[in-house]
């Protein structure tokens, strides 16, 4: 019973929406702060507005009340009739109301004790006023005179006080407007950068399912169907790794079901090619009588024909051997140009048939591999260039060390690979148009079979243009047969 893979408590919507939330909570924290600072400065702003001007106008005019009091007073000095007194006593009453607004503030600004001198100092210059009978008249005016100095001096003081103020307030203001400008910009440069982190690690814990999905869907496109499909993530992406773990299981049910049959197939195709081999042999041989020139053209035809189904058997039992059973390898120290020797003598009739040279060029650095399955690599590639090779044109085989590895290349001038078909031509059962003159298709398998050949001995192979005209097919293995 295979285990479900551990998956995130949420799905991907609930990630999703989790992830957006948190990436928004940083900046909605930020914008809260400035609200409440910019309204907590703006109540202190308005207070300190309203205050400024009360006092900025009550203190103004007290003075104003004092300069009227003072020319009522001399007045009344000189005049000391009833209406003079009513007239002052009015303004008197004024100039105690704007004292009493004045006593709000008297405390923020510090002016109780001048606000008490200044009512003290006028209610001595009221009673000098109205007591005329005792005092002679110039006594009483020095007694008014300095009386209204003091109180001059006094309101002057309080404007200053009350100036002094207002400036302290305007300075305090600014220095919390900078103080939350400088929160903010701390917050800013906190809450931003974590929003930043918080998004790239939402993008990585959701993108690496994804990135599974990816190597998982890539592999089974590419045929490895032996590794198990294992999601990590939210919910309903492990489950959707279980439905695309299921449909590999179905791929390699299938793939081995194809395999066994390629296998039956073959084996069964083997005794009757023996046969029709081992008969084409006998004509060819005259042991059942003489032939005439058209029956051994017909004879001909068939041995060549024999033998092409013959190579095709042999492919498809070789590609249903590799994928059927784990291949063992011998490997041993051998020189590359021996093979490619050996490869180029099994080919030199079907090259000489039609006019291709084949060159052999190899420097001597040995290589360590499976001798047998080297020959298969090099001669499928081999083949394929008699193939596909013009007639009259000549065929290359060179082998060379490359920094501990042995590059082995075939090079032909023949049409070259297709663009449309690009890595795909590795691929099992995938094979290029028919040579120029040929209506006989391959069986597809030459190349799947060099490739699986090329990785049991850890290296890489690929077709690459010849230029200016051909295909250049390059086979890079551990020169010391190391698989790392």
């Amino acid at each position: 019973m295979r285990l479900r893979a551990p998956s995130y408590p949420l799905s991907l919507p609930g990630i999703l929406l989790l992830g957006f939330v948190l990436v928004a909570l940083p900046p909605v924290l930020a914008l809260l702060d400035a609200y409440f600072s910019l309204n907590r400065i703006s109540l202190r702003s308005e207070t300190a507005i309203l205050r400024a001007t009360e006092i900025t106008r009550d203190s103004r005019a007290l003075a104003d009340h004092l300069t009227a009091l003072e020319r009522l007073a001399r007045q009344q000095l000189v005049l000391g009739d009833a209406a003079g007194l009513t007239a002052y006593d009015l303004r008197r009453e004024a100039f105690q109301a704007t004292g009493t607004r004045l006593a709000k503030h008297a405390e923020i600004l510090g002016i109780e004790a001048a606000l008490h001198g200044l009512h003290d100092e006028e209610a001595q210059i009221r009673q000098s006023l109205e007591n005329t009978a005792s005092t002679e008249l110039r006594q009483r005016q020095a007694r008014v005179e300095g009386g209204f100095a003091r109180l001059d001096e006094a309101a002057a003081g309080i404007v200053r006080d009350a100036d002094s103020r207002i400036e302290l307030d305007i300075a305090t203001l600014q220095q919390e407007a900078a103080a939350a400008r400088s929160q903010l910009l701390r917050l800013l440069l906190t809450l931003v950068p974590a929003s930043l982190l918080l998004a790239v690690l939402l993008t990585v814990l959701i993108r690496h399912p994804f990135r599974q999905l990816e190597r998982a869907m890539r592999g089974m496109g590419e045929g490895r169907l032996d590794t198990p499909v294992s999601i990590t993530g939210p919910r309903d992406m492990v489950v959707l790794g279980e439905r695309l773990d299921w449909l590999r299981n179905r791929l390699q049910a299938l793939d081995a079901q194809k395999t066994r049959l390629l296998h039956q197939v073959s084996h069964e195709l083997k005794t009757p090619l023996t046969a029709l081999q081992e008969g084409t042999a006998l004509l060819q041989d005259k042991l059942i009588g003489p032939l005439t020139s058209g029956q051994q053209e017909v004879v001909a035809i068939l041995a060549s024909n024999c033998q092409r189904l013959r190579r095709l058997i042999e492919n498809l039992l070789d590609y249903s051997g590799l994928r059927s059973a784990p291949v063992h390898m011998q490997r041993e120290s051998l020189q590359p140009g021996e093979v490619l020797a050996q490869v180029a003598a099994d080919h030199k009739l079907a090259a000489s048939a039609r006019g291709i040279r084949l060159e052999i060029g190899s420097d001597g650095h040995p290589l360590v591999a499976d001798r047998d399955k080297l020959r298969v690599i090099v001669d499928n590639l081999v083949s394929n260039a008699i193939k596909y090779a013009p007639a009259e044109s000549s065929i290359t085989l060179a082998s060379r060390a490359v920094r501990q590895r042995i590059v082995i290349e075939v090079r032909d001038s023949g049409p070259g690979v297709p663009a449309e078909l690009g890595a795909r031509i590795f691929d099992a059962f995938v094979q290029g148009p028919p040579p120029e003159g040929s209506a006989v298709k391959g069986s597809g398998l030459g190349l799947s079979i060099v490739r699986e050949l090329v990785a049991l001995h850890g290296g890489s192979v690929e077709l690459l243009p010849n230029p200016p005209r051909g295909t250049l097919a390059r086979v890079s293995l551990p020169a010391n047969g190391n698989l790392s």
